[in-house]
């Protein structure tokens, strides 16, 4: 199974068996995690795989409404779009485990640095680089908080309990209309757009939204009427959907984030927010 086709038939799953992944498979699952990729070169974004399940179990507490035998726990310094660049980077890791006959789910992250530091392994805020001039200690400790190593996400995964199915077999997905999700769409990217729709997201928001102008493609947040924590993972996520299918299709991307003043021709009854744009071009 390819990446694009597990867009289609991967499903989140909230029920495990106890049974663990055997050793060489966790490998595959770390040898994934190890080679992530994502937009921001300047950030550093990592994913901890964490094969006692009940460490994290332990650390949620009653807020752990998924408990499953492994666990991905995503961390980053704080930078530009940084958990945007998380669902991009963490979007391709899920769908490499569904392709290895795995289940995952998306959590939303309760815990703290503090709380993981014995069992996975961050890089101190020592290991900086030390500024060899210090204007002040308010704002020394200030660019230490933004380059520490935090955690943001969760990923469950193992084997289904034997009540779940591993792949979704419903098609009729619950989404939103393509007419609904992208303005003037150029019929060269419906399957494109098809593959974004599909993402998953926080509490099913789909807080995308995509204009379509000439040969570049606008990707819009909208925003909910309630504030939803986690939307710009869910936006990262539709995002690496986007790039998957582009991929699958041979279109060459480049990605720029720009200030597009052209929102308004949206006429949505929420405020968008100018996400990113992408620039099309055959293979």
């Amino acid at each position: 199974m390819e990446l694009y086709d597990a867009i289609f038939y991967r499903k989140s799953t909230r029920k495990y068996s106890n049974k663990k992944v055997k050793e060489g498979l966790l490998e595959e699952v770390k040898n994934a995690c190890s080679q992530i990729t994502y937009l921001n070169k300047e950030l550093e974004i990592k994913a901890h795989v964490v094969d006692r399940g009940h460490l994290v179990h332990f650390l949620m507490g009653k807020k752990c409404k998924v408990k499953a035998p492994h666990y991905i726990i995503v961390t980053s310094n704080k930078g530009n779009d940084y958990l945007q660049n998380i669902g991009f980077a963490m979007e391709e890791v899920v769908l490499k485990l569904t392709t290895l006959g795995l289940a995952t789910c998306w959590l939303e992250c309760n815990i703290k640095r503090e709380d993981i530091l014995e069992f996975v392994q961050l890089k101190d805020s020592d290991e900086e680089k030390n500024d060899t001039i210090v204007e002040s200690e308010e704002k020394n400790e200030e660019s230490k908080n933004v380059n520490l190593e935090q955690p943001y996400s969760i990923i469950a995964f193992g084997y289904p309990d034997e009540d779940e199915k591993l792949f979704r077999t419903n098609k009729d997905v619950d989404r939103k209309r393509i007419s609904h999700v992208c303005r003037k769409l150029d019929k060269n990217l419906e399957k494109i757009v098809e593959a974004l729709r599909w993402a998953p997201s926080v509490k099913n928001s789909q807080p995308w939204i995509l204009y379509n102008n000439s040969n570049m493609v606008h990707l819009y947040e909208e925003k909910q009427k309630k504030n939803i924590k986690d939307n710009k993972i869910s936006m990262g996520i539709a995002l690496r959907h986007f790039d998957i299918a582009c991929n699958k299709f041979g279109l060459e991307v480049d990605y720029s984030k720009i200030e597009d003043r052209k929102s308004t021709r949206l006429n949505s009854s929420h405020i968008t927010i100018s996400y990113a744009v992408f620039c099309l071009k055959k293979k």
